[in-house]
């Protein structure tokens, strides 16, 4: 063989690393039962070895069905397992991945995504056939805005602290006190973020979901915030009076999911004064699916988007841009709305995603 060249892979070889695939489709529904169930949290606050059976007592649960699960996460690895006194373990280092503490949730958090992708993949099958559904409604999916909002109460817990410093000067008009929009705000976690520590900045969240926007008013009424109100809107209509209105506005993981994504870009664009600026943050990666190959999320990221966000999109009609429309596509797309001066930075407290921020002239 030539200097340079690698072995071909064996019929063996690649059955073996298609074992270790399905295993780890099992382990990822297995995180999810114990993330669901409380089995991982229980673990994590344990300073000692315990038996199933005392692992079962504490969580008031099943010994037969607690040891089977403690099974599958010995054999993954995740759990340690002595074999002299049959105890389970789960070691400190491990417990950050698996219990949501930073951003993006944890891999119990996505572990669930998993779980809920398992159950639409019925119907995304269907959605393959040339005369089958165009796509999958966000009805399909019961637990996405639970799912997603608890990945924003973690995610967002610094953004004050690391997000806004990277943008010169907002954080010192905030305090000063401007009109800021959350479009696509689900829960309205950032918003009632920054409501909570910005009283003299005023404060908008929209969503075309009741449901979502129902819970955030009643949050924001729980945390007592008056400077913030949540509206029902879709993003490729928004009121006409809001053309040039507001001094920032952001978007968090929106753009990718929208039907007509040119639409909302430009009816954003319409929206922010002139002189203002505007956050989108989406999922860091490439247009080019050869320039994903190196990266270790990818095959997570392409599920995501193959039995969520290509699809809901694909299903009223829209581009189904998908998770990794890639970075190349959004700067394009930002310019052609009329943004300027779009870069591309970094969010310190989340590696799968990135910072497109933008001026309006």
């Amino acid at each position: 063989m030539a200097e340079g060249e690698t072995t071909p892979e064996t019929a063996d070889q690649f059955a073996l690393r298609m074992v270790n695939t399905v295993s780890s489709g099992f382990v990822s529904l297995g995180i999810a039962v114990g993330a669901r169930t409380g089995l991982i949290a229980q673990l994590a606050e344990a300073d000692s070895p315990e038996t199933a059976v005392q692992i079962a007592e504490k969580a008031n649960m099943k010994e037969r069905y607690v040891r089977e699960w403690l099974a599958v996460m010995a054999t993954a690895r995740i759990v340690d397992y002595d074999k002299e006194q049959r105890t389970y373990f789960l070691p400190k280092h491990r417990v950050g991945v698996l219990v949501p503490d930073g951003a993006m949730g944890s891999m119990g958090n996505w572990s669930d995504f998993v779980r809920q992708s398992a159950m639409v993949t019925n119907d995304v099958a269907d959605c393959f056939k040339n005369d089958g559904p165009k796509g999958v409604p966000y009805s399909a999916y019961p637990d996405f805005h639970g799912w997603m909002g608890n990945i924003k109460e973690h995610e967002h817990k610094s953004l004050v602290s690391k997000f806004l410093p990277t943008i010169p000067g907002l954080a010192e008009a905030l305090e000063s006190g401007i009109r800021v929009l959350d479009a696509g705000c689900g829960r309205g976690i950032a918003t009632l973020t920054l409501a909570q520590h910005f009283p003299k900045s005023t404060f908008v969240g929209t969503d075309f979901s009741e449901e979502v926007i129902q819970w955030a008013r009643e949050e924001s009424n729980k945390r007592g915030l008056a400077n913030v109100t949540f509206q029902v809107h879709d993003l490729v209509k928004m009121p006409a009076d809001w053309s040039d209105s507001f001094d920032y506005v952001l978007v968090w993981d929106v753009i990718h999911d929208q039907a007509d994504p040119e639409t909302v870009l430009r009816e954003i664009f319409r929206m922010v004064k002139p002189g203002g600026r505007f956050s989108m943050v989406d999922i860091r990666g490439h247009s080019e699916l050869a320039d994903n190959m190196g990266n270790p999320a990818a095959p997570l990221l392409y599920g995501v988007s193959l039995f969520h966000c290509m699809t809901v999109s694909l299903y009223f009609g829209g581009k189904g841009l998908g998770t990794l429309w890639g970075q190349e596509l959004a700067a394009q797309m930002l310019q052609e709305a009329g943004f300027t001066d779009v870069k591309a930075l970094d969010i310190p407290h989340s590696p799968v995603e990135i910072h497109f921020l933008c001026n309006k002239p």
